[in-house]
C-alpha cells in the first residue's frame, strides 16, 4: 500500500457505522503489522504492539482524548505516549476556571477523533533493540530542535516486512485509578466527560455510560506480536 492510500484509510467519516469502523481497524492493523516502519535518522523501527482508539456518534468510545488533526499526524497523548492520528475534528473552545484558562470541547453528532497508540517498537538493524511501553516509544520524539525546521523527525514509511503472528487482547489501563471503585465503568466515563467536554446532552451521556464497559472489555482493539 502507498502512503497516500494509507492516509485515506485513516480518514474514517463522522457518520461511519461501528461495523465500518471495525472493518477499517482490521485493514489498518494488517498494514501496520506487515507494511510500516517508523524511520528516525538512519534507523528503522518495526511496530510490534498497538491499540486503536476512535470516537464518533456510532462508536462512542470515551477512553480516547479529543483532538483535531489531519490523518497520519503524530500526537503526544495526555499520558506521554505517541498516537498515530486518524483524521479528527471536534469543536474546541478556551474556557476559564478561576484565573486559569484551558481548552475543552463541544461534543456533537459531527464530532469524530482518535488515534492508534504505539506501545512497542523494535529496531530492525544492529542489536534489534525493543522499546517496550508507550513512554519508551516516545523517546524517539523526546528531543527535537526548536530552531531547525528541516530536522529529521520520526516519519512513517511503507516497507514490505516479513510476516509475524499477532494476537488480540484488551487495551491497557483504561480505568486508571477507577478500576477498584464500585460502578467503575460509569465513574470513569463520567470523569472523562467532565474533564474534556463543555456540554454533553443527558441522552448522549447515558449512551456513553452504557456502552463504556463494552469498550473496556473488548479484545478487538489491541494487537500484539507474539
Amino acid at each position: 500500500m502507498k502512503i497516500d492510500e494509507f492516509r485515506n484509510k485513516m480518514c474514517i467519516p463522522a457518520d461511519a457505522s461501528k461495523d465500518y469502523i471495525m472493518k477499517t481497524f482490521e485493514e489498518i492493523a494488517d498494514v501496520l503489522k506487515n507494511e510500516c516502519v517508523i524511520k528516525y535518522g538512519k534507523e528503522e523501527y518495526r511496530i510490534l504492539d498497538f491499540e486503536f482508539y476512535f470516537f464518533n456518534k456510532n462508536h462512542q468510545d470515551i477512553s480516547v482524548h479529543p483532538r483535531n488533526s489531519k490523518a497520519l499526524s503524530w500526537y503526544i497523548n495526555e499520558f506521554g505516549g505517541i498516537d498515530l492520528n486518524f483524521e479528527s475534528n471536534i469543536e474546541k473552545e478556551m474556557v476559564e476556571k478561576g484565573k486559569i484558562w484551558s481548552f475543552k470541547y463541544n461534543l456533537t453528532n459531527n464530532s469524530y477523533y482518535g488515534g492508534i497508540l504505539i506501545r512497542q517498537i523494535q529496531k530492525l538493524s544492529g542489536d534489534k533493540k525493543i522499546f517496550d511501553g508507550p513512554l519508551k516509544v516516545a523517546e524517539l520524539f523526546r528531543i527535537l530542535d526548536a530552531t531547525n525546521q528541516c530536522q529529521d523527525n520520526p516519519v512513517l514509511e511503507m516497507k514490505s516486512l516479513d510476516k509475524k503472528a499477532f494476537i488480540k487482547g484488551k487495551r491497557h489501563n483504561l480505568l486508571g485509578s477507577y478500576k477498584n471503585k464500585e460502578d467503575k465503568y460509569k465513574a470513569k466515563a463520567d470523569y472523562n466527560i467532565k474533564e474534556w467536554f463543555i456540554k454533553v446532552s443527558e441522552s448522549q451521556k447515558r449512551e456513553i455510560e452504557d456502552s463504556f464497559a463494552s469498550f473496556v472489555e473488548s479484545e478487538e482493539y489491541h494487537f500484539c506480536c507474539k
